[in-house]
């Protein structure tokens, strides 16, 4: 629903406005959508297949790729892998830019192995543009796009000083490119030093990506990875364990071969390290989706390793990935095509109009108040925790930077039921103005359920939003209970609406 508004928001400036304004990620996702709903429409099903559409390409991508570098046998390997990747898979499905991160990273490696072999300008050009759009899709693109620089920068300097003045040309005009990219980041640094607001992460995230990368098994997909704990099972070895092994075995056997093949290592671990840095500087947090550019060079580098292996021994583990692979995404209620479904706000929207929804009623809910529009005819009142209440005075403390602190005593204080201040600003705003029999369709969000917590300890292992939205939705809740009467409640999976009505 976010890149969706930011599409819809009228012409190409619009767009471009929306999605700067409200995002950090510069918009050439939203343009092409925007373009793709222009000429398909923009049903549901419609929209998803765009990024579907890309998880396709970005497996044929793979084979050309592969058969580059070295031949069909390969191209055919990094496809497979590609295809059955349950990552790669998931966001084929989410109406998000992160699986043409994938498609434009396996394209860019596509290039730099043409330049390496033939020094053509139409691969520079080819390589010059994949680059841009890297970036312009991803504000975190750029610390791939400069990881690769300097890692195939430093191969040229090792083994082929020919091609070098072409290399610097390109990178040059690659830089002119971006550059408003860059000076768009540089003034707006602020946008970028809050996320600890929203994301959490930490040591164990590094064996979530590996989970993730390598395997069917997807966990910690989402904005903050759970902290991993390893168990052993017949399940977790046949899912995982055997499938990230065969994974770090394919990369060995690569680099074991032919050590050229540590440029297609170094490049994904690099880009990581410049993540980590900046995660350990900054709001960012390491997460599957910021890290997805990873996948296409470490897969490749597999293809590299396992093609080098019998036919039989190939065939063998060929065989396993295909089947576990498979039967986990079709068995499993969590798998990549299954689980996370149900997330999505039309369920909700669906049983608001089942209850005749109208233009007097009133919508309360966590977050965005623009979620339900594309599928609610609503033109009533909106509010939002979070844009509305959640940010003023008697909910953090001022004059300080640090949100840990800033809403520390309001989300731990256990004295008092409902904050004052808060339960008067409430009832000013939302329901002070309805009228008799108007009602509130109190949306209860799963997600905002970790109220009340006990300790100090348990607080700073969650973000910040999530304790101060949990503390203010129980808040509202009870503030709905004390001065309205209920009507009626939904219940769905991951979302609870509540009916109240003014007597």
């Amino acid at each position: 629903m976010v890149m969706y508004n930011q599409t819809i928001a009228g012409g190409p400036l619009d767009i471009i406005k929306a999605a700067v304004d409200a995002d950090v990620h510069f918009p050439l996702y939203q343009l092409m959508l925007a373009v793709w709903i222009k000429i398909f429409g923009n049903g549901d099903i419609t929209i998803r297949l765009f990024s579907v559409l890309a998880g396709v390409l970005n497996v044929v991508t793979a084979f050309f790729t592969g058969k580059e570098i070295k031949d069909n046998k390969t191209g055919n390997i990094f496809a497979f892998l590609t295809a059955i990747n349950a990552t790669l898979i998931f966001y084929s499905q989410e109406v998000k830019f992160y699986i043409f991160l994938s498609l434009f990273v396996t394209i860019s490696l596509f290039f730099i192995i043409r330049i390496l072999k033939n020094n053509k300008t139409s691969d520079y050009a080819g390589y010059i543009l994949v680059n841009s759009a890297i970036v312009y899709t991803f504000t975190i693109g750029v610390l791939y796009v400069i990881a690769q620089g300097i890692i195939v920068l430093a191969y040229i300097l090792w083994k082929n000083k020919n091609i070098l003045k072409k290399f610097i040309i390109s990178n040059i005009i690659l830089i002119g490119i971006i550059l408003p990219f860059a000076v768009y980041i540089l003034t707006h640094m602020g946008k970028y030093e809050g996320a600890n607001w929203i994301f959490t992460s930490n040591i164990f995230t590094t064996f979530i990506l590996i989970q993730n990368y390598f395997s069917p098994y997807l966990t910690g997909v989402y904005n903050n990875p759970k902290v991993y704990i390893p168990t052993l099972g017949i399940l977790q070895i046949l899912f995982i364990y055997i499938p990230v092994g065969i994974a770090f075995f394919g990369m060995y056997k690569a680099v074991k071969i032919d050590k050229k093949n540590y440029l297609w290592l170094a490049l994904p671990l690099l880009f990581l390290g410049f993540e980590t840095i900046l995660c350990m500087n900054s709001g960012l947090r390491m997460l599957t989706r910021y890290t997805i550019l990873a996948i296409p060079p470490f897969l490749m580098l597999i293809s590299l390793g396992l093609s080098e292996l019998k036919s039989k021994t190939l065939k063998i583990l060929i065989t396993y990935l295909l089947i576990i692979n498979v039967f986990y995404l079709i068995s499993s209620p969590i798998s990549a095509v299954r689980g996370y479904r149900e997330l999505g706000e039309k369920p909700t929207a669906i049983a608001m109009n089942n209850h005749k929804i109208n233009n007097n009623d009133t919508i309360v809910l966590a977050l965005r108040k623009n979620d339900f529009d594309k599928y609610i005819n609503f033109n009533g009142r909106k509010f939002s925790l979070l844009q509305d209440f959640v940010h003023e005075p008697y909910s953090m403390k001022p004059n300080i930077s640090d949100k840990y602190e800033k809403y520390q005593d309001y989300v731990l204080n256990n004295t008092e039921l409902i904050n004052a201040d808060f339960e008067k600003d409430f009832v000013k705003k939302v329901i002070a103005p309805m009228k008799k029999n108007d009602r509130i369709f109190y949306i209860w969000d799963e997600n905002y359920n970790s109220y009340p917590l006990k300790s100090i300890e348990e607080y700073k292992k969650i973000p910040v939003m999530t304790g101060s939205l949990s503390r203010m939705n129980a808040e509202a809740f009870m503030i709905c209970q004390k001065y309205l009467k209920i009507q009626s409640a939904v219940k769905l999976k991951y979302y609870r609406i509540f009916i109240f009505e003014k007597p």
